[in-house]
């Protein structure tokens, strides 16, 4: 901690300033084409998504969103602190039309600052015959007021008994993807893996896979004749994804030996995680760049041919995953059974999305937002246009064709699954013919359903962890911890994967605990494992330590 309060508030305040004068919009926000639409403005946390420029000429997904809505939409994604420019806005009354956000502190400020409508209240006074608010899901929406005390966020990525009511599933090979699907997880090259004779079955423990990342060192090389890459993580969003995998892998769980909530931070399988990409670090099977990448280089580095092995999301990698192969949970002593956090309630999503108060255009925004999560505006921008980038069967369910899987990964620029506030997965799975052998969508569902498949992994309730940060009393001692120790976490860690030998490593792990526990962590962990037991109590589960 600094000793100056007045430096501290002074070097905050530049910060937070220098933050909001790097704002971006993306790929800029002018508007090609035809500028006679109303225009929105619509605000993002997630640093790492790229959507496309607004387009309104003929023959774009943009622009039939255009026609369809009459809207345009300037977006702009922040670089970097996209969550306390939010805060800065909050403040002074600067909000966007739309604001889509993950930061469930940043979101709590949202719901109790008064500035964001009620979606019953907004769509009952500016679009009462919404089919959004019609046929919204019932158990989704009793979620999302329990968390929040309203119903103000529209969830992405939906998925509940009610909305699989709603939307049923095509066929039982979407059911095994509900039970069983994580991007979070670890996939290996496969030419790269043939260079070195190795083969998934043979890398199912730490010693098997630190082998085949000196193999490759060794003798390895790229498509190009370039030296191989044998370890990328996720870049800059590597603690959210690469750690979380590593973490769960190693048998980390989120309760003591009593049954209480535990930062997972605190579990002596973090220390594992981290120990594991330090060691990679230092021999060399990854360069310490990574952790600052962002996903647009990540994407580069996974579709050069380069890389052995990748761990973190999957699902941000641009990557053709028919080239890839999953070997499952990595195993550090046979004693410690890997993990896996499946939702069993309705979810509230990954990205949250509220209108604000101050919106200009409110009928606009309702006649937009209806458009984008109704079938045809999700057909439109989630699977582009019929005949170029899918097909129907006989019975009328999408397979994506050639053009269609590569248009997906480069979003950005074709605008196909660009939307990703809008995903309602339920929606999806209702409406896509089960994927065929030998397309992309099925070897990426290959890769992502391997480690919760293993016979050997355990699965918990990761609902009964909802909502234990935004539970924290408003304004109150505990959200300030939660902040500091958040911050604490994203320094520090960096700090012990970059140790240069053991015993930095251990003055680095142990700085971190140490300050954490300085911080409060117990003490909000109290706090928080009583929202848990609440969870527990309300739900009839609890989550049973296993290692």
């Amino acid at each position: 901690m600094k000793k100056v309060v007045v430096g501290v508030v002074l070097l905050l305040y530049l910060s937070l300033l220098t933050g909001c004068m790097e704002d971006k919009h993306s790929d800029d926000s002018d508007v090609t084409g035809d500028p006679g639409y109303t225009q929105l403005t619509l605000f993002s946390d997630v640093e790492f998504w790229r959507p496309p420029a607004w387009d309104v000429t003929e023959g774009t997904i943009t622009g039939d969103i255009s026609r369809n809505t009459g809207v345009t939409v300037d977006v702009t994604v922040p670089a970097r602190d996209a969550d306390r420019q939010l805060s800065l806005m909050l403040i002074n009354n600067d909000l966007p039309d739309i604001i889509s956000i993950t930061d469930p502190t940043v979101l709590g400020q949202l719901v109790t600052s008064g500035k964001v409508w009620d979606l019953g209240e907004f769509f009952q006074k500016y679009k009462p015959d919404s089919q959004f608010y019609k046929n919204f899901p019932e158990d989704v929406k009793k979620e999302l007021v329990k968390r929040d005390g309203g119903w103000y966020a529209i969830p992405s990525h939906m998925e509940s008994r009610d909305s699989y009511k709603i939307w049923k599933p095509s066929s039982q090979y979407y059911w095994d993807l509900i039970n069983y699907e994580d991007p979070y997880t670890i996939i290996w090259n496969k030419e790269l893996l043939g260079q070195i004779g190795m083969h998934p079955d043979e890398l199912k423990t730490e010693e098997q896979i630190l082998s085949a990342f000196e193999k490759i060192k060794n003798t390895g090389t790229g498509a190009d004749g370039s030296p191989v890459i044998p370890l990328l993580i996720d870049g800059d969003a590597y603690q959210e994804s690469t750690l979380s995998f590593l973490e769960t892998t190693y048998g980390g769980e989120y309760v003591d030996e009593d049954g209480n909530y535990k930062d997972i931070m605190l579990q002596p399988e973090t220390r594992d995680a981290l120990y594991f990409i330090n060691k990679a670090v230092r021999a060399g099977y990854m360069d310490p760049g990574q952790l600052t990448m962002d996903n647009d280089q990540i994407h580069n580095l996974m579709v050069s041919g380069r890389v052995l092995c990748f761990i973190g999301n999957t699902a941000n990698t641009g990557a053709d995953s028919r080239l890839w192969v999953s070997s499952g949970p990595i195993r550090k002593t046979e004693e410690k059974r890997p993990v896996h956090g499946k939702n069993m309630r309705a979810s509230t999503g990954w990205i949250g999305t509220f209108i604000s108060k101050d919106c200009e255009h409110p009928e606009e925004t309702a006649d937009w937002i209806d458009y984008m999560t109704s079938d045809g505006g999700m057909m439109l921008w989630g699977f582009g246009y019929e005949g170029i980038h899918y097909t129907r069967d006989d019975e009328g369910l999408v397979s994506w064709t050639e053009e269609g899987d590569a248009a997906t990964r480069e979003y950005s620029k074709t605008g196909v699954w660009a939307w990703w506030m809008f995903a309602n997965t339920a929606w999806q799975r209702s409406v896509m013919a089960p994927l065929e052998e030998g397309t992309i969508a099925r070897a990426q569902a290959e890769l992502t359903t391997a480690y919760a498949k293993d016979k050997d992994t355990v699965t918990f309730d990761s609902s009964l962890l909802s909502g234990l940060t935004e539970s924290l009393p408003p304004n109150s001692d505990y959200l300030k911890m939660e902040g500091d120790i958040r911050g604490w976490k994203k320094n520090q860690i960096p700090m012990i994967l970059l140790a240069a030998d053991d015993e930095a490593f251990d003055k680095e792990y142990e700085t971190f605990i140490r300050r954490m526990e300085e911080l409060g962590i117990y003490e909000l962990d109290a706090q928080k494992n009583m929202k848990y037991k609440e969870n527990c109590a309300e739900y009839g589960r609890t989550i049973t330590k296993v290692n």
